[in-house]
């Protein structure tokens, strides 16, 4: 027991209408890396909700190190010691380094600030995750996955023995994401008890040492991590067995109906051609930064571009407005569905039904009813949960709300659907449902072109990969020869592809 940093017992939470969690017993131990999985609204976020103060109506004893408290305020649980670093970060971003890192405990000097106290405090965070910045640097200055370690730095600085990570990785790179593993091992040998929420089980495999497994609120099994592989994950995550993650398509590839040729937007990428047949879902691989989003923002006409042509099925399309590129038939799912992608205080059939306003109004008047039909279709398709039309979208699951998102782009019938990071923060179960969409998507004729850092879903989805590297396509690889190890090595500039086809 005196190991034990965190215990919760027969903790409960309900709201109106749904008990989120259900009895659920979970314990961190000091010096641990505790992995939490479950599916999107298996009971993570409140679990962890929970700890954070968010309710003063959980039911259940939680105990810090052995002794009773009652979480009943984010500034209880701050004081007991607990710290989030939440997916979506907490920074101001006009704000220096340091003062978002010491923002609520800021040094004074008698009524002043206390600058060079304020800088010294803040570098001493910042070297705790490796970090050599300007503490005087504004935030919106640096790189995301410089902004990720300020937010762990920040946590860091109010020196807790708890700290909960939520998806910490979603935005990082493959190197970055190994250099924040290096910090939290460092943090495990400080004692530090760490509870990882990842839906990247291979991440879990490599860096926790238990995991715990929720469905339905309820708690599944607690296990070592080397007693249990990723496919028995799965399988307790959704409770049925999950034997291909990728749907097995047959169709072949037909004739070229996108064609791009020498596309370049200055700063970002540079001549950049391909095609696209019916039928086909083309992958492009690349590490951060490659100017894969930057491409996709441009044939969507949501970028402006300085050089080259866009055919679509013969015809030069001059998509120089996203409401253009849509009305054209070329739709793009961005990578940010939260600021980007969706309007989270409207409802699930205001946000599905929004691409398709035009068509559902009648002389100048808008009629929801007339999209009844689409709507009923998509939400059942996608298995989006609950299936109700009137739910607020900023309420669902993070799967949830890609599922929407996507029903958003599927419900304009889309000739081209541009894909950026489809399932990025989504558990199994969605991301099955969603690749199950996409290949329905091709097997109808349809372009698809699918940019993702998850090469496990890159390989297993593409027909054809073109690797993307410092703003130029650089070759492609065939499906028969892809692998992740290769597409990884030609996103490092390392052999194993063909010059893309002139035509």
């Amino acid at each position: 027991m005196a190991d034990v940093a965190l215990r919760m017992e027969k903790v409960s939470k309900r709201y109106p209408g749904t008990l989120a969690v259900d009895g659920v017993d979970f314990e961190v131990r000091a010096g641990e890396v505790h992995a939490l999985v479950g599916e999107n609204g298996a009971g993570k976020s409140t679990l962890m909700k929970m700890l954070a103060g968010s309710f003063n109506d959980y039911t259940g004893r939680i105990l810090i190190g052995g002794k009773e408290v009652a979480l009943h305020s984010p500034a209880v649980a701050k004081a007991g010691g607990i710290q989030m670093v939440h997916q979506e970060l907490s920074l101001a971003r006009p704000l220096s380094i340091a003062e978002n890192v010491l923002a609520g405990r800021l040094p004074r000097r008698g009524p002043l600030l206390d600058r060079p106290a304020m800088l010294a405090e803040a570098r001493r965070c910042l070297a705790r995750t490796g970090l050599d910045l300007d503490p005087e640097t504004p935030v919106e200055e640096i790189s995301q996955h410089e902004a990720q370690l300020v937010e762990i730095a920040k946590a860091l600085g109010n020196n807790p023995c708890i700290l909960v990570m939520d998806e910490p990785t979603s935005a990082l790179s493959r190197d970055e994401v190994a250099r924040l593993f290096e910090i939290i091992r460092h943090l495990r040998e400080e004692r530090l008890a760490i509870v990882y929420i990842s839906h990247h089980l291979s991440e879990v495999q490599q860096i926790a040492d238990r995991v715990t497994v929720l469905r339905d609120g309820r708690k599944v099994a607690t296990e070592e991590i080397r007693n249990v592989t990723s496919g028995q994950l799965v399988e307790m995550m959704v409770g049925r067995s999950v034997s291909n993650l990728y749907a097995e398509r047959k169709t072949r590839p037909g004739a070229e109906r996108l064609r791009v040729e020498n596309l370049s937007r200055w700063g970002f990428f540079h001549n950049v051609s391909l095609g696209v047949r019916a039928g086909e879902i083309l992958g492009i691989g690349g590490l951060s930064g490659a100017g894969r989003t930057e491409l996709a923002r441009c044939l969507s006409g949501i970028d402006p571009i300085d050089a080259g042509r866009i055919f679509l099925d013969g015809r030069p399309l001059a998509a120089k407005s996203y409401r253009a590129a849509i009305k054209a038939g070329l739709v793009y799912l961005t990578e940010d569905r939260k600021t980007q992608g969706l309007a989270l205080r409207m409802n699930l059939g205001e946000n599905i039904l929004a691409s398709l306003i035009p068509r559902l109004c009648r002389r100048g008047v808008y009629s929801a009813r007339r999209g009844a039909g689409v709507l009923d279709r998509l939400i059942g398709l996608l298995d989006v949960s609950p299936p109700e039309p009137r739910r607020m979208v900023g309420t669902l699951s993070g799967g949830n709300q890609q599922k929407a998102l996507l029903a958003k782009w599927l419900a304009t019938d889309p000739q081209v659907l541009v894909l950026d990071e489809p399932t990025r923060g989504v558990d199994v179960g969605a991301k099955v449902v969603i690749h199950r969409a996409i290949a329905e998507v091709a097997d109808q004729g349809k372009c698809v072109i699918l940019i993702s850092s998850d090469l496990p879903e890159l390989v297993g989805l593409s027909d054809r990969i073109v690797i993307m590297r410092r703003g130029h396509l650089i070759g492609e690889m065939a499906r028969s020869r892809a692998t992740e190890a290769a597409v990884l090595l030609a996103a490092n500039g390392e052999g194993g592809m063909c010059p893309v086809p002139e035509d």
